[in-house]
């Protein structure tokens, strides 16, 4: 493949293997200037869910580009939080299903073939009806009975093709996230505490109004009780008040931990722990501590 070709699809797929062979061209040499365009990336993802991409850009700016994402992975890892690492995934899959969407059928073969997809092209794109299963999205519009099948095979046009790899994207894009904080260098892990992290909204209703407290409370990370605040007030609130769902509320709770951990590291609640207790709230319907009672728990950490 001639270099710019190999170059423009490192810089649409910072996943793939001519990006890898790019990255290690340069060698293993930390590179400072590289921070802030992984910050920048980043911070795209936290606050606008998407990251910027033009196909109308120089050589060397394409070049900058394969290498911030190494070091937006390397930073979104050091913040520590599950949920800004979800979306950073969705965003840089996102990305590159744009760059599909104005794909050559053979470069879409490509990297279908490199993420696993058993896909071609002839007139129409086809995959095996294992793939399209495992990948499709979750939508009515994929569903089989609409869908063009032949002998294992099912045929569709370019932007559903497209939509699929995406899928296969994101997963590739998620391996290996969050990097363990003992494998980051240092000055990535000081670097990371300049980027914001958008605290997880939870809106109030009007018939919620004897619980705002508890909103209140997300919004205050704690040094101490945090077993009893997770099992006792937060996952009742979030599953059973605002009804949502087992794995929402559980990313909610992760993160406002995440945030706990900042003020006081030691602790052992997990996720499993979080994910367990918002279960066994669902299962037994129950309701948070009244706002006396949690005062009272609460007395030592919170100023109510």
């Amino acid at each position: 493949m001639e270099p710019d070709a190999s170059l423009d699809l490192a810089y649409k797929y910072p996943f793939s293997s001519e990006a890898r062979k790019y990255v290690s061209s340069l060698g293993a040499k930390f590179d400072a200037s590289m921070l802030e365009m992984g910050k920048s990336r980043v911070e795209q993802a936290l606050q606008k869910s998407s990251i910027g991409y033009s196909r109308n850009i120089i050589g060397e700016v394409k070049r900058k580009s394969v290498l911030s994402y190494v070091y937006a992975r390397m930073l979104v890892s050091a913040l520590g939080s599950r949920i800004a690492v979800d979306k950073y995934v969705a965003a840089e899959a996102k990305r590159s299903g744009d760059a599909l969407q104005e794909e050559t059928e053979q470069n879409m073969i490509r990297i279908g073939k490199e993420l696993g997809i058993s896909i071609e092209y002839s007139g129409s794109f086809s995959m095996g009806f294992g793939d399209f299963l495992r990948l499709s999205p979750r939508n009515p519009e994929y569903a089989l009975v609409r869908q063009e099948l032949d002998k294992g095979v099912v045929y569709m046009q370019k932007y559903k093709a497209a939509r699929i790899i995406q899928t296969a994207i994101r997963r590739e894009i998620a391996k290996g996230l969050p990097i363990p904080l003992k494998d980051l260098p240092k000055e990535v892990l000081s670097y990371a505490r300049t980027i914001k992290v958008p605290v997880p909204k939870v809106s109030i209703r009007i018939d919620e109004n004897r619980y705002n407290w508890i909103a209140k409370l997300l919004a205050t990370p704690i040094a101490d009780v945090r077993h009893r605040t997770v099992n006792l007030i937060l996952a009742p609130y979030l599953v059973n008040v605002k009804g949502m769902s087992e794995e929402e509320s559980t990313k909610v709770i992760v993160e406002y931990i995440e945030r706990c951990k900042q003020i006081d590291p030691n602790t052992k609640v997990n996720e499993s722990y979080i994910r367990y207790q918002c279960r066994y709230a669902k299962q037994k319907g129950s309701k948070p501590l009244t706002r006396d009672n949690a005062a009272e728990l609460l007395r030592e950490v919170v100023d109510f």
